[in-house]
């Protein structure tokens, strides 16, 4: 196959080189046709301000990264920005209980999207991306979260077939915002997902995901948070489930920057193995250039247990049933994150689906 993107993806941190797995590569000989423009429905999109700036105004710099300690890389920028006509800016300027949503319908075809979402001073927001198809997805989203905002923003790649997904998505957050970024990667075949937080003083910045890979799935995520400002907090926490010849690598950075007195950091990966021919790699790292701050990593990794399987199948519940509800169990939790019930359903009898077959 050829080489599509080199090199990316990488840890802010070269460790465990003869695994070869402190970066990755996209390697594809037959690619989707890119549009310019895919169908998009939106829901409850009134709070939200959009404008776009066209590619030739770029260099009036508005459209400069937002730090980023592990970005997705220079090659994938430039085939983005190459790709792309226009940056997306949304504002959302009022805050709701109701979820702004966008979904993607995705057919024999790729998209490529650059896009800024600002939330401003003391609102709060939940918004979710949701893409659906047979398609391939590249795109770069920044999180701009203000002083005192409060939000969650999802992604949710429901992409099936010999799908890609490669997308970096960069949060900075300023004094006492609070932001959960919960990344549901379910589509098939090739996932590279990079996800990059920043938080000032006492901001809260999360990261939740999930994945379920099988057949040949490819998965490869890099969640990195940074903590710049004083009494700042964050949390990874990644739940996934592997079958068939599933490959995947997590990389999640816990990074304490000088001045964050007061900080605390913790990142956990719960994996369940549902066959012997997966390959699982985990790169949990802690950063620390600052004495004052609490750090904490945890990982688990095996077989669903045996214990949990036989109470099951002692109250009539056949294994792959007993399996199953287990399976699905352990990802409630995030899961039940999700403001729209109809998405969870969806979501559920998609994995139904793929564990039907374990």
């Amino acid at each position: 196959m050829s080489t599509f993107l080199k090199g990316i993806n990488k840890s802010p941190e070269i460790t465990y080189r003869w695994l070869r797995v402190n970066d990755t590569t996209v390697e594809r000989d037959e690619f989707p046709e890119v549009k310019k423009t895919v169908e998009v429905q939106t829901s409850n999109t009134e709070s939200v301000k959009i404008e776009e700036v066209k590619k030739e105004s770029w260099n009036e710099g508005n459209t400069q990264y937002l730090y980023s300690s592990a970005p997705m890389g220079a090659e994938f920028r430039s085939y983005v920005e190459d790709n792309v006509e226009k940056e997306v800016i949304y504002t959302v300027g009022t805050s709701s209980d109701t979820p702004i949503i966008y979904e993607y319908y995705l057919g024999e075809e790729t998209i490529l999207e650059k896009e800024k979402i600002i939330i401003e001073e003391d609102v709060k927001a939940t918004i979710l991306f949701i893409y659906r198809g047979n398609g391939s997805h590249l795109g770069i989203r920044e999180v701009i979260a203000k002083k005192g905002s409060s939000s969650k923003v999802f992604k949710v790649n429901l992409l099936r077939d010999a799908s890609l997904t490669v997308t970096e998505m960069i949060v900075q957050e300023e004094e006492g915002a609070e932001v959960e970024v919960i990344s549901i990667n379910i589509g098939k075949e090739n996932t590279v997902d990079n996800i990059n937080v920043s938080l000032g003083d006492k901001a809260t910045g999360d990261i939740t995901g999930l994945y379920l890979s099988s057949g040949c799935d490819k998965i490869d995520m890099n969640y990195t948070v940074v903590l710049k400002g004083l009494e700042s907090r964050s949390k990874i926490d990644v739940k996934g489930a592997l079958s068939d010849r599933a490959d995947k690598v997590f990389r999640g950075t816990i990074d304490f920057r000088r001045g964050a007195k007061g900080a605390k950091g913790a990142q956990r990966e719960e994996i369940m193995l549902l066959s012997d021919e997966v390959r699982n790699v985990a790169m949990p790292l802690i950063l620390c250039g600052e004495d004052d701050v609490m750090g904490e990593h945890a990982a688990s990794c095996g077989r669903i247990d045996e214990n949990k399987i036989f109470y099951l199948m002692s109250r009539g519940i056949s294994m792959e049933e007993s399996k199953k509800i287990i399976v699905e169990g352990t990802f409630y939790p995030i899961l039940d994150k999700i403001p729209d019930k109809n998405l969870v359903k969806e979501i559920s009898e998609i994995m139904q689906g793929r564990l039907a077959k374990i």
